[in-house]
């Protein structure tokens, strides 16, 4: 079974991504569709450390997505 660290990490990943999509679109409602994605992915993750011990998640899990959270919403707000 895929661990709560592993989803995160990949809600995380899909934020990014979203991100560099957003960057590429030259179409408002295509930038707008991928940043509201990418804010949705955000959302999820620190909905998941808001209780890291519920998800059975490490200090060291908590700490990487702290900082991946903030790589993600300081790249949205460069956008």
């Amino acid at each position: 079974m895929p661990s709560w660290f592993g989803f995160l990490s990949m809600e995380a990943d899909l934020a990014m991504t979203f991100i560099d999509c957003a960057r590429l679109h030259t179409h408002h409602g295509n930038f707008a569709n991928s940043v509201e994605n990418a804010r949705k992915a955000l959302a999820e993750i620190q909905r998941g450390i808001v209780n890291p011990t519920a998800r059975g998640l490490s200090g060291n899990e908590v700490s990487f997505l702290e900082r991946r959270s903030e790589e993600i919403e300081s790249a949205l707000v460069a956008l």
